[in-house]
């Protein structure tokens, strides 16, 4: 007889760790590198309100067997089997297949697709199917022969008993599942938070951190909220040791997987990440996953946490980074912890890169990068603060005296709008005018190349809808601004955003004209801007990215009187002439190309200097920079031991 994996409906809570399980255990234990390597061997599949797992069946006479034309499925220990080296990725085994259940995944080394299926884990040689062992409600149990015979001796005794109620069960998933609501951290009101410049949510307290972290399931200790966190973080472990009030081990736990763990857990768009895949989340809300990440590394710094580097070797390497945004301090973190010495050049007066300068303090309290400074320095990290590469400093002159050059670098390019009369007096770009604003709420000096723009008492509107716009927008309110709207092309479910951000904007008093395109920028007789016209649109199909493109509707035209427009487009790689003459190439868009044959994933094409973060993807999060500049320090850290190796 066969032998099979079954799953229980009414146990199944949805949480997908049979999924993540199973990925990981034919990926040596570790995470999947990027989206596309994630095909498990079982799929849970939800509606509204059941979840069912479902793999292969490991059928008698298997329809798969039969119809594979080169022998590369046969029927071994009672299991369907697949031989990957014999498959010709015809797909004769998924068209047999009546339960769905073989994929097709890409070879490693050629672009041919491969058939894939379940193995019950016996080509890594595990006890029991890994999705077995993790399943945090036993919704998953091996059936052979003898299990069944079991089951029906059992039940055959009961009917003869006539005790049909010990048929019926508590099931587990009604346990498990049975938390309270989520509260999450709570908000300034929006009267009083539009009156300064401080943070507007309010940090949990020890009461609130032990009641959100007690609704958390612990689905496994590698589950969907960290398998979606770029960083892969321990969250169901940080999170059951602040349960248990073990903050510093807590903290020590953050900080393995994330270089500014207080820092993410203010401005990281978690809905769309770990919160967005919490099992938590169609069940009284998902687990306030952000809130207690900023408590726990919050209260271990207030009670003295710093970084244990006393075991650290040092070695005799020497990194250069250029840019010291989240990429660059992930990467700088990781080389320190490493022994190298890491030198961080960076030309605003203050860490962070757009973290400081582009992310508004009412979202992130710049006091948390000085104070992040001071312990990257006592690791040995020093920063070379308002040093512009290629003006204060020759890139030359870095690749002549380190090791290895890591730019993190970012991308400040500005989208213009393509209109007459953008760059007249009363246009300005986002990050301008946010930056301005953060020099002053951080009490320095005016710098030209972000003019400060007097907007109180002016009538305010902001073209985009991403959070750079929203962050435009909450700060002109706070400016006393006498009106401030948002104008987008697409529709608010479109919004590129944090919907929460669109929310605080909302009761901040912001106004939204949605499904209107910008046409033209009119001027007044001294060639200020006075009113941008705008043009109602509805959405079409959708283009190559997935997202339905606006289309004008002809006589819908009507201007909006304007004092101040704020053109907040996103952002693009910006020219970078100090990096020419030193072998490193650039893609169409001028984006840092890195990788490819025989090269570390963040290497570019000068063996000696890497890149990693916007400058590289394109603009993105903070926690995808920071990934990368961690990834291109352990890239780094390689070709030191090769060279070593080598005896170089």
């Amino acid at each position: 007889m066969n032998k099979l994996i079954i799953a229980d409906p009414s146990e199944c809570i949805g949480c997908h760790v049979c999924e993540i399980a199973c990925v990981v255990a034919h990926n040596h234990q570790r995470w999947p590198q990027s989206t596309r390597e994630f095909v498990p061997r079982i799929r849970v599949l939800n509606d509204a309100k059941n979840s069912i797992a479902v793999t292969c069946r490991h059928c008698n006479n298997a329809p798969c067997i039969t119809s594979c034309p080169v022998d590369a499925l046969r029927f071994v220990s009672a299991t369907v089997q697949l031989d990957q080296t014999r498959c010709i990725g015809c797909k004769s085994c998924i068209v047999a297949c009546p339960f769905g259940a073989i994929d097709m995944v890409p070879a490693v080394d050629s672009d041919i697709a491969l058939a894939q299926k379940c193995d019950m884990c016996q080509t890594i040689n595990a006890d029991q199917p890994a999705c077995v062992t993790h399943c945090p409600t036993q919704a998953l149990r091996i059936v052979d022969e003898q299990s069944l015979l079991t089951l029906r001796q059992e039940r055959q005794q009961r009917t003869v008993n006539r005790n049909f109620r010990q048929l019926e069960k508590q099931p587990r998933r009604k346990q498990i599942l049975n938390k309270p609501l989520r509260k999450g951290a709570q908000k300034v009101s929006a009267q009083q938070r539009i009156q300064h410049f401080a943070e507007i949510y309010i940090a949990l307290n020890q009461q609130q951190a032990s009641y959100e972290s007690s609704r958390c399931l612990y689905c496994a200790q590698k589950a969907s909220c960290n398998l979606t966190c770029p960083l892969h973080n321990h969250i169901p472990d940080f999170i059951q040791l602040a349960s248990e009030g073990n903050i510093i081990a807590a903290a020590e736990l953050c900080h393995q997987s994330s270089s500014l763990p207080e820092i993410c857990g203010r401005v990281c768009p978690q809905e769309r990440l770990c919160e967005g895949a919490c099992t938590m989340k169609q069940h009284g809300g998902s687990v306030a996953i952000g809130n207690l990440e900023r408590y726990i590394t919050d209260t271990a710094l207030a009670q003295g946490w710093q970084p244990n580097l006393s075991q650290v070797s040092q070695r005799s390497e020497r990194v250069a980074i250029i840019g010291s945004g989240p990429a660059g301090l992930g990467c700088a973190d990781i080389l320190a912890r490493a022994g190298v010495k890491a030198d961080v050049y960076e030309r605003h007066p203050e860490i962070g890169g757009l973290l400081t300068f582009g992310i508004p303090p009412f979202k992130l309290d710049k006091q948390l990068l000085s104070s992040r400074r001071e312990i990257f320095s006592t690791m040995g990290i020093q920063f070379h603060l308002n040093c512009e590469i290629g003006q204060d400093i020759a890139f030359s002159t870095l690749a002549n005296n380190y090791d290895a050059i890591f730019l993190g670098i970012g991308t400040y390019g500005l989208m213009n709008i393509g209109l007459e009369n953008e760059h007249a007096s009363g246009v300005i770009q986002a990050l301008d005018f946010l930056t301005a604003s953060t020099r002053r709420v951080m009490g320095l000096k005016d710098d030209p190349r972000y003019p400060w723009c007097d907007v109180t008492g002016k009538n305010i509107v902001v073209l985009g809808g991403g959070d750079t716009a929203m962050d435009c927008l909450r700060t002109a309110v706070r400016l006393s601004a006498a009106s401030v709207t948002c104008a987008y092309r697409r529709d608010e479910a479109s919004m590129p955003g944090s919907k929460k951000e669109v929310i605080n904007a909302r009761e901040e008093g912001v106004e939204f004209l949605f499904n209107v395109s910008p046409q033209q920028i009119i001027l007044d007789d001294t060639g200020q801007v006075s009113a941008v016209r705008l043009t109602r649109v509805q959405l079409g199909e959708p283009g190559n990215d997935g997202r339905r493109r606006p289309q004008l509707i002809a006589g819908s035209e009507f201007e909006l009187a304007v004092d101040v427009l704020i053109i907040a487009f996103g952002f693009q790689p910006h020219d970078m002439p100090w990096l020419r003459g030193h072998n490193i190439k650039l893609d169409d868009w001028g984006l840092l190309q890195t990788g490819g044959q025989g090269r570390l994933l963040t290497q570019t094409s000068n063996d000696k200097v890497f890149a990693g973060g916007d400058a590289v993807h394109g603009a993105d999060l903070v926690v995808t920079a920071m990934a990368a500049g961690r990834q291109a320090a352990w890239d780094i850290l390689n070709l030191f031991d090769r060279k070593t190796s080598n005896g170089q």
